[in-house]
């Protein structure tokens, strides 16, 4: 196995600057909670919704090291109230945060990072 570091960016429309902040703690904290990444860290611009998450995972190869870290991600924004494009059924209704369709990924052998 190696290790891989992962930087993950997305969109996320909020009511307010502070019920963003509190979906970003509470992002943090389902991060922490789910197995496969580790180092994982939450990072944000409230005033646009700009949102970036890290973690370090274990994987084969790089793409194997995206889906790992992709499944983390949507796994900890969904235990944390948000939704993510696509995963809402057609019968649920969004709460009030959801995150972009679209993302941006970057992936880096654990190794090359300066800590």
């Amino acid at each position: 196995m190696n290790s891989y570091y992962l930087e993950l960016k997305f969109g996320v429309a909020a009511p307010s600057t502070s019920r963003l902040d509190q979906h970003l703690d509470d992002l943090m904290d389902a991060l922490c909670e789910e197995p496969g990444a580790t180092d994982a860290d939450v990072a944000a611009e409230l005033t646009t919704g700009n949102v970036s998450i890290s973690m370090y995972v274990s994987a084969p190869d790089d793409g194997a090291a995206i889906t790992k870290a992709l499944l983390v991600a949507r796994s900890a924004i969904h235990k944390a109230g948000g939704f993510t494009g696509g995963w809402a059924l057609p019968d649920e209704t969004p709460g009030d945060l959801s995150v972009a369709d679209s993302y941006s990924l970057r992936v880096q052998p654990a190794e090359l990072i300066d800590c």
